[in-house]
């Protein structure tokens, strides 16, 4: 496996291509709702199995000094094997060299102990995000 960076206004096709397996696909969210204006300014990150890209993530720094973390996607087949927590911990570390002073991730309910385990806590109430449930969590990085 090897971790691959896709820099701003970069093609972050692999990326791309987990995003919609997992959160079109799978989840029903519709092209629209999964990409968005900030997938053309931030920083994507993609696992390689080889040259098959396996799990993604993107970070987008705000001007507040906030880093956010999202679109995380790892396809089935690769699940348990610990590639989301190796998502994170890159994103995490990204965040920090920027000198971002918060992490930010809007989390499926489902996931929320998940990114517990990394030191981020929840706050406000859960809300939908297209038909799924959601958390907002932050930590101080």
């Amino acid at each position: 496996m090897k971790t691959v960076w896709y820099e701003s206004g970069e093609d972050y096709a692999p990326c791309a291509a987990v995003r919609k397996t997992v959160f079109v696909e799978e989840q029903g969210y519709t092209l629209d709702e999964e990409f968005d204006e900030y997938d053309k300014s931030c920083p994507h990150l993609a696992i390689l199995d080889g040259e098959t890209p396996v799990a993604a993530g993107r970070l987008v720094l705000l001007p507040d000094g906030t880093a956010k973390l999202g679109r995380i996607a790892v396809l089935k087949p690769y699940r348990g094997r610990h590639l989301g927590a190796a998502v994170v911990e890159a994103l995490l570390d990204r965040a920090k060299q920027t000198g971002a002073k918060r992490a930010y991730v809007s989390a499926q309910s489902y996931a929320v102990p998940f990114y517990n385990k990394f030191g981020f806590r929840e706050y406000g109430a859960e809300y939908l995000d297209g038909r799924i449930p959601h958390r907002d969590m932050d930590m101080p990085l």
